[in-house]
């Protein structure tokens, strides 16, 4: 019974990095393959990150557009790294609304108490006008979260990138 469960951690684990490499690492080779700059490519995907965070679903695809025009970078890997960001975004929503509530004194605007109100008889206008305040707010710890959380992910990438092009692919010592 051990030895099976541990296979079985062993064939995830194994599962994991396979999707990892297919996933992750191969598209970012490719990119840079392409000419992208170590510094241009940890950018787009910090950007594409930070922007992939903010507490409002369904914006951040049109931000992460609107970013890599007007910062003139790599529009498939600011999506890229938008895409990858997507459960972290989902995550991190109870958070950003909980921070919002704290940081701007709201006292839980949007709160599990409150869903009862909802449900037992406080109007449409005055639940539209609870969420909106929340989501502000949830926003606006986003907005003085996300600038160390850019600097830190560019930081953090670029040597991470340099590791990930420099590795040989194992592929192709095979074929060799």
């Amino acid at each position: 019974m051990i030895h099976a469960v541990s296979s079985q951690k062993e064939v995830s684990a194994k599962m994991t990095r396979v999707f990892i490499k297919r996933k992750i690492i191969e598209p970012l080779k490719r990119f840079l393959k392409q000419g992208l700059s170590y510094k241009k490519l940890a950018l787009s995907i910090s950007i594409g990150v930070t922007l992939g965070t903010m507490p409002v679903l369904g914006m951040t695809t049109i931000l992460c557009v609107l970013a890599a025009i007007v910062l003139r970078l790599n529009m498939p890997v600011i999506q890229f790294a938008n895409y990858l960001a997507y459960p972290l975004q989902i995550i991190m929503l109870v958070p950003f609304y909980y921070l919002g509530d704290l940081f701007f004194g709201a006292r839980g605007n949007l709160r599990f108490d409150s869903l009862k109100d909802v449900l037992t008889g406080i109007t449409h206008k005055e639940t539209m006008t609870m969420l909106f305040d929340s989501t502000l707010n949830a926003v606006g710890a986003w907005l003085l979260i996300s600038p160390l959380v850019l600097i830190i992910l560019y930081r953090a990438l670029e040597p991470v990138l340099i590791r990930i092009n420099s590795r040989p692919s194992r592929l192709k010592s095979k074929q060799r």
